[in-house]
């Protein structure tokens, strides 16, 4: 059986130290389980942030719709964060509309979905009679999700709703990007090993 806890002298340092399951906690070269050298806090690998759109095509021209904020364009509806560092590590996610961004900033956050259906939201409008009639996603999942958590990346997607122009949207398609439908994000990645089962702090 592997020693797992050490109170006081682990190689030339001090503290409390506590190894995952299976691994010695004298020789283990992997992320501890508990390092009271942390002092409480988390160490941050790296940071960022970025604009998601939900993947809606143009009702004419069929390319993938863009959304501009101060000037520069945004059409991506899924982003891969690389941190490359071989285990899944603990990191934060927050998220905000278009429409939650006043002078530059943010005047509300959202916590990410850990899960996706895959079940995406569209107008359908019946030909017959010309009623409009709304698919939501099966879970209620419209938001930004965290797709996957890896031991190299983590992944973002836009599941957004709520991103057709009221008076131009049949089945997926639409000419605009509601700002409620885009989204701002900003991630923080610990140098320490995830605890929440993948998901988001």
């Amino acid at each position: 059986m592997a020693n797992r806890v050490v109170i006081g002298k682990r190689s030339s340092e001090f503290g409390l130290f506590i190894s995952k399951n299976g691994e010695d906690v004298f020789t283990t070269t992997n992320p501890l389980g508990f390092d009271s050298r942390a002092a409480g806090a988390l160490n941050v690998h790296s940071f960022g942030q970025g604009i998601l759109v939900p993947d809606i095509q143009h009702r004419t021209t069929g390319a993938q719709l863009a959304y501009t904020y101060s000037g520069t364009s945004y059409n991506q509806h899924t982003v891969t964060i690389t941190h490359n560092l071989g285990y899944i590590p603990a990191f934060a996610v927050r998220w905000c509309t278009g429409n939650e961004i006043s002078s530059g900033v943010a005047t509300k956050v959202w916590n990410p979905f850990s899960y996706y259906t895959g079940v995406d939201a569209y107008v359908e409008e019946d030909e017959d009679s010309g009623d409009e009639e709304q698919f939501d996603g099966a879970d209620g999942s419209s938001g930004l999700v965290v797709v996957s958590s890896s031991t190299s990346t983590i992944v973002l997607k836009n599941v957004a709703e709520r991103a057709y122009e009221e008076d131009n949207r049949v089945k997926g398609k639409a000419t605009t990007i509601l700002d409620s439908a885009a989204y701002f994000y900003s991630y923080l990645i610990f140098t320490e090993p995830n605890f929440t089962n993948g998901e988001s702090l």
